[in-house]
Order: structure tokens, then C-alpha cells, then sequence
């Protein structure tokens, strides 16, 4: 169970494919934010140099982009580069529209994607006072002169996170001027790798799965309105020991987009026939949120599918005694506002059965977990939206099983903190991997 925001910005904004970038941590950037208030309702333009050495990269990519920050928070528009270019030399970028009248911030970004070369100077904000006539916002460190601690403050340019594989500096060209310059490496774009991606047309619906590495067989199964790309922190390590299988659950990621009600023993279908279309005997399964839920569904299913199961933040229903009030409270109010919405697009209909399997599903008795024989391990965050007596309730009920509850950590535990969810998946499976 994943909550309905992160669900919405998936589902519902395809357009915006940087910010699923980003979130796919493929993408990084720096951002900075200016009052406008004094300038709502007037035009604006955001302008930037950029240059982009894409000769040796995956569909290397920058863009600027402004957004308005307030009680209705607004993205206003973006320019990247023009598609099918392949250049090492500087472009000016830039985006103009009018600020909303009640416009009170202005978040400027810089972003950056996949692997390559990147470099930024001379931010400009412009606000037009009359016609034709501009007048200039101050931005921090707008040209890159200062640098790079600026960022650890509270004014200038800031990072929206710390993404692996990439790295940036303040740089100086031949002629003495500074310049932001950024760099992707060895930066792999789970959940749509070209270089290790499949489609299998099993249980009736086209899947879309990615294989990595060599050993026993390792499926990984993400949550709600997520993808292959929610275990990027994932996916490296346990390729190291294991022949890792990672799956677009259907309706989700990159897989088939089908009709009829979805439940976790439908997922549970699915992966059957995809390890039989495999012809994988047995596997190791990792599952987080959904994904933990359907590998509950497999234990019981198809136990002889199953070496081991790791359950990362399952449930086994969907009431106030297994998951947070207010999150059951937001799935439904999302799923409202997808009932009014439904007749006008298919993405909507997609989200409004996704909040309906979170709402009806799953729909499981605790001692329905007595006919599991697998070795399983019961995994939670400790501030889990799943409360952790139902999780405890999970492990009582499983014979033999294995609870960990993951200090200071959320139901987002793998991304928190990637290495010690790592290693306490590695330690367990490591007890069960023997040929």
C-alpha cells in the first residue's frame, strides 16, 4: 500500500516525464526560490545558458523549469533541449508566461538527466512592469560566481536530494568565467532499461520485466501506482549474488494496461505464469507494500514457487486496526475525485482501480497465514503506515517467520535507507540460498 499522492503524480502526469525522471532518480538538479508576490499576474520570463554533451550518453538531457509555491502550488513550464539533437555547445533556455494572481513564490529549477555532461550559468528572471519594459528579480549566485557551500544554506541554489552516480562543481572556462558543471555516470534507468528490459504475454496480460545478474532467481514486487524503478537502491546489490527478475505489476509501470477488477491474487496469477513462461521452478521474492501483499498471495498459491519471501510493509486488510486512519482517508478522497473524473480519461480509470485494490484489498484471515511453509521474512518501518501490531500479527501467524522492524524508518524504508534494508534482506536470504 503506497499512498495516493506519489500514486496521482505517477499516474496523473505523464507531461511532466522530468519529474518521474527525477523521482526515478535518473534525473538530479539544484533549485532556488524568489518571492513574486510584489509581481503577481504580471508576465515573467526565466531564461539560462545550457550546454549538454550527450555524444557518449542514454538520452542525456537539461532543462529549466518554473513553478509557483503557495496555498495552490503551480507548474508553470519548463524548456530542455530540442529532441534529437546530439550538441556539446551553449543554448539560452527559456520560459515565459504570466505569474497567477495570487502568485506569492517562484521556485527556479536547473535539471539534469542520465548520463553526460552538463553545464549552467546566467539565470536571468524577468518581470514585465509595463509594455516592454522589464525589469530584473534578483536570483542568488544567478551566474555561478560563488561557490558550491552557498548550497548548504537557506538562500541561493539548493538540491532537491543527493543522487547517486552524479556529481557537480563550479568549473571556469578559458576566459575566466564560472560555470555550474555537472556530471552523470554509471547511471542505470531501472524500470526502463532498454539494455535488460522484456515483454512476456502471460495470464492474458503483456508484462514487462528486467533481468540483472546471475544466481538463484530473485523476483522483486513494487507497490501501489509504482514501477521496477522504486527498487533503484535495490536492484545493483542483490544482483551481485542473485539472477534478480523485476516486474511491472499490471496496469503499473510499463506493463499492459488492462480491464476488470485487480486484486493481489490477480498479481499473484500473473507471476506464476510468468515464472512458468520463465521456466523458473522456484524463486526468492522480495515484496514491498502491494508487492509484499502478493507475495503473501504466492506463498499460499503457489508454495512450491516459493524458495522464500521477504514482505516489506504488507497488510492483510484494509481498515483503521492494519493501516493509518488518515492515509484510508486521502485513498478515498482520491478515489472520489477519480469517480468525477473517470468518463474523461483512461489514466484516471487506471487510478481509480489502483484505489480500489488499496480500499477492498486485501482480504485476508490471519489463519489463512498457517498454510504458508516458506521461510518468511515480516519486514516494517517503525513509523510504517502499516501499524506494526498488524505487522507483528503477519509474523505471529506465519510458522517460523522472521520480524525485523526497521528503526526511525517509514513504509519508504528501501529508499531511506537502501544499505541497511539491503543487508537485512541479504542476511535472511542468505540463510535460505543454499543449492
Amino acid at each position: 500500500m503506497r499512498t495516493s499522492l506519489l500514486m496521482l503524480v505517477a499516474l496523473l502526469l505523464p507531461q511532466m516525464a522530468w519529474a518521474q525522471a527525477a523521482k526515478e532518480s535518473v534525473a538530479d538538479g539544484l533549485f532556488q526560490r524568489v518571492s513574486v508576490r510584489a509581481h503577481a499576474g504580471r508576465p515573467y520570463r526565466l531564461s539560462a545558458r545550457a550546454m549538454v554533451d550527450t555524444t557518449r550518453s542514454d538520452k542525456a538531457d537539461a532543462w529549466i523549469a518554473a513553478s509557483v509555491l503557495g496555498p495552490k502550488d503551480k507548474f508553470l513550464g519548463a524548456a530542455r533541449l530540442p529532441k534529437n539533437i546530439v550538441e556539446k555547445q551553449w543554448r539560452t533556455y527559456t520560459v515565459q508566461g504570466k505569474l497567477p494572481k495570487n502568485a506569492d513564490t517562484l521556485q527556479v529549477v536547473l535539471g539534469y538527466y542520465m548520463n553526460g555532461r552538463f553545464a549552467f550559468d546566467d539565470f536571468k528572471l524577468e518581470i514585465e512592469q509595463a509594455k516592454n519594459q522589464w525589469i530584473t528579480v534578483p536570483l542568488q549566485n544567478a551566474d555561478f560566481e560563488t561557490s558550491l557551500p552557498l548550497l548548504a544554506g537557506n538562500q541561493g541554489w539548493r538540491e532537491f536530494q543527493q543522487v547517486t552516480g552524479f556529481s557537480r562543481e563550479i568549473a571556469t572556462d578559458a576566459a575566466g568565467n564560472h560555470y555550474l558543471a555537472a556530471a552523470g555516470q554509471q547511471i542505470v534507468p531501472y524500470g526502463r532499461n532498454s539494455r535488460a528490459g522484456h515483454y512476456a504475454t502471460v495470464n492474458g496480460v503483456k508484462l514487462y520485466y528486467e533481468t540483472y545478474g546471475q544466481g538463484q532467481p530473485l523476483l522483486l514486487l513494487h507497490g501501489n501506482g509504482e514501477s521496477i524503478s522504486s527498487f533503484r537502491q535495490q536492484i545493483k546489490t542483490l544482483a551481485q549474488t542473485y539472477q534478480v527478475i523485476a516486474v511491472d505489476t499490471r496496469d503499473q509501470g510499463k506493463s499492459a494496461t488492462t480491464h476488470g477488477r485487480l486484486s493481489y491474487d490477480l498479481f499473484a496469477d500473473d507471476m506464476h505464469a510468468l515464472l512458468q513462461h520463465l521456466q523458473i521452478p522456484a524463486t526468492h521474492i522480495v515484496g514491498w507494500s502491494d508487492g509484499g501483499n502478493t507475495g503473501l498471495s504466492m506463498a499460499l498459491r503457489y508454495p512450491a514457487q516459493v524458495k522464500s519471501l521477504v514482505t516489506m510493509g504488507a497488510n492483510l486488510y484494509a481498515d483503521t486496526t492494519a493501516v493509518d486512519a488518515n492515509l484510508l482517508k486521502e485513498i478515498r478522497q482520491t478515489k472520489r475525485i477519480l469517480t468525477v473524473l473517470r468518463p474523461f480519461k483512461k489514466q484516471w480509470h487506471k487510478g481509480y482501480r489502483l484505489s480500489t485494490l488499496l480500499l477492498k484489498y486485501p482480504n485476508m484471515k490471519p489463519v489463512e497465514l498457517h498454510a504458508i511453509t516458506a521461510p518468511v521474512l515480516v519486514l516494517a518501518g517503525e513509523k510504517d503506515v502499516i501499524k506494526e501490531a498488524h505487522t507483528r500479527l503477519i509474523a505471529q501467524h506465519i510458522t517460523g517467520s522472521q520480524l525485523v522492524i526497521l528503526p526511525g524508518l517509514t513504509h519508504y524504508a528501501p529508499q531511506e535507507n537502501g544499505p541497511l534494508f539491503n543487508e537485512t534482506v541479504l542476511s535472511f536470504l542468505r540463510q535460505h540460498s543454499a543449492n
